[in-house]
């Protein structure tokens, strides 16, 4: 079938262009497939972090790309939409995450569509974390010129029948993403590399209030007094105000057992963070998928996460990872500490690697994708 996937990809970073790039590839083996990216993304006034494109090359990247969409040039919305109107591909794929891109995406579907041509979303996120009126109204606005819908999370398709009780749609697990950012090293030249002595876990990716982080800083004091040696590594840019946390983090006197990286970390760095960390920590307050958690499978870093969205979809407790309460740093603290009591590490990447093929890319979880065959569950 020939496929469009209109959103992101690399050279554009975070986890949106990650999991579209890892789509296409999936989508390419058997199809032939165009991503329709974007030449600007998001205007500079609208975009927190300090770069939108990363810096590294990546020679590995085979995805047939172009790159002429701009989120504030109309022009070149409809200029998509003439070409479906005029190639007929079999399915144009939209990556939904956030509801600025909806008149886009409404005047790609409204005037791109032809007799021969579905459309589809795929959502990493159907509503934005920050809630309001306006985002749902921006949703159903481009979603009623949709017909099939794919979310990567249950919850996320419950929250899907919930604003559009008719929609025609499943969920599916998507692929781990090991693949763009290379091999893991020995725990020991890890740490040795970033200077890290004793035990280590790893908060990682952009720093947004809805990851939780403060959390965990507020757990920290309890871990110290059973694990003295703990360090925690926070990894990531800080896309808000980063004064409060280190006012948290002086306030509660961990700073030395911090390692702080405040930027967005290039892909062949990446293997290094995980490998020197005894399990990834994502203390969310709300989720509805986390690709942090596709990468840690993919680099067999156990995961310690709380019982929100997407998570408990991916994780069974002190089997594949452990689960917490969201927003409770003396319950986070506490299943810590159970994860090195327990010597869990072990046992967990056992279970991580026996339940790889959750994420692997079938053609059964295929039909799923291209509406041909209803999903049983975690597909």
């Amino acid at each position: 079938m020939k496929v469009f996937v209109v959103g992101p990809i690399y050279p554009f970073r975070g986890g949106i262009a990650h999991s579209n790039r890892i789509l296409c590839e999936n989508l390419q083996k058997k199809h032939d497939v165009t991503a329709i990216s974007f030449s600007r993304m998001y205007p500079k006034i609208l975009y927190p972090g300090k770069e939108q494109k990363e810096v590294t090359e990546d020679a590995s990247f085979a995805v047939k790309t172009e790159y002429f969409l701009d989120s504030m040039n109309p022009l070149t919305w409809f200029k998509v939409a003439d070409r479906i109107k005029k190639e007929q591909p079999d399915w144009v794929v939209f990556q939904w995450w956030h509801t600025f891109f909806a008149p886009l995406y409404w005047t790609i579907a409204k005037f791109g569509k032809n007799q021969k041509t579905r459309f589809s979303v795929v959502c990493q996120n159907v509503l934005p974390h920050e809630e309001s009126k306006v985002h749902e109204s921006l949703t159903k606005f481009f979603f009623g010129k949709v017909n099939y819908f794919i979310t990567l999370s249950s919850s996320d398709l419950q929250i899907l029948k919930k604003l559009l009780p008719s929609a025609n749609a499943n969920w599916i697990t998507e692929s781990t993403y090991e693949t763009q950012f290379g091999q893991k090293s020995s725990k020991a030249e890890a740490r040795k590399k970033l200077g890290v002595k004793g035990n280590a876990i790893l908060f990682f990716g952009f720093v947004r209030p809805y990851k939780g982080l403060e959390f965990l800083l507020r757990a920290m004091p309890e871990l110290l007094k059973k694990k003295h040696d703990l360090t925690l590594m926070i990894v990531g840019e800080f896309w808000n105000d980063k004064k409060e946390y280190f006012n948290l983090m002086d306030e509660l006197k961990i700073k030395d057992h911090l390692l702080i990286v405040d930027r967005y970390v290039a892909n062949d760095e990446v293997p290094t963070y995980f490998s020197a960390a005894d399990a990834v920590v994502l203390p969310y307050v709300s989720s509805t998928e986390s690709g942090i958690i596709q990468l840690a499978y993919g680099l067999n870093t156990p995961v310690i996460t709380t019982a929100v969205g997407g998570n408990v979809d991916l994780i069974e407790h002190e089997k594949t990872g452990l689960l917490c309460r969201p927003k409770d740093p003396a319950d986070l603290a506490q299943t810590v500490l159970s994860f090195y009591q327990k010597d869990l590490e072990g046992p967990i990447k056992k279970g991580m690697r026996q339940n790889a093929d959750l994420f692997r890319w079938t053609s059964e979880k295929e039909s799923v994708f291209f509406n041909q065959k209803q999903s049983k569950g975690k597909e």
